[in-house]
């Protein structure tokens, strides 16, 4: 914030000393400065949009054990591999719209492009389904994934 009132003042000195190359430095720094958002703006958007073809999608379907008894599949559409994924597993009874139980969780599988993952993973046994009134099974539920982040390799 020093640093932008000493330029504001140091700019408005050589205004008044040297108007024209005053603003044409202000016009050159603007155009530099729009240009590096612009940059900086499309490189995210980029990375946004390859972020929105991974999906993921969750069952209890074929996990038989007990300590990991929810399938999570990531799924990766894009071109790029995939280094990181972090999402939250969520659980819903059916019929109901409130979460029942939800984690964060992640997965540093390397997932190549156009490529599949799953695994079976096991719940939070400190906020799991044996705290819950009933006593679900997860099989009672409707399970499913939001991606939290993605990160790419290469992207550091």
């Amino acid at each position: 914030m020093i640093l932008l009132i000493v330029a504001v003042v140091v700019f408005v000195v050589f205004f008044f000393l040297f108007p024209r190359p005053a603003l044409i430095a202000l016009a050159i720094f603007i155009v530099a400065g729009g240009g590096i958002a612009a940059y900086f703006y499309s490189q995210q958007s980029g990375r946004d949009d390859m972020a929105r073809l991974v999906v993921g999608k969750s069952s209890t379907r074929g996990c038989e054990t007990a300590d990991k008894p929810v399938f999570v599949e990531l799924s990766n559409g894009s071109d790029r591999a995939i280094n990181t994924v972090r999402f939250r597993l969520i659980a819903k009874r059916p019929g109901f719209s409130i979460e029942t139980y939800s984690d964060y969780l992640s997965s540093y599988k390397i997932i190549g492009p156009h490529e599949t993952y799953g695994t079976c993973w096991a719940l939070n046994s400190y906020r799991g389904l044996q705290t819950l009134p009933g006593n679900p099974s997860p099989g009672d539920l409707d399970w499913s994934v939001e991606i939290s982040s993605v990160e790419f390799a290469g992207d550091n």
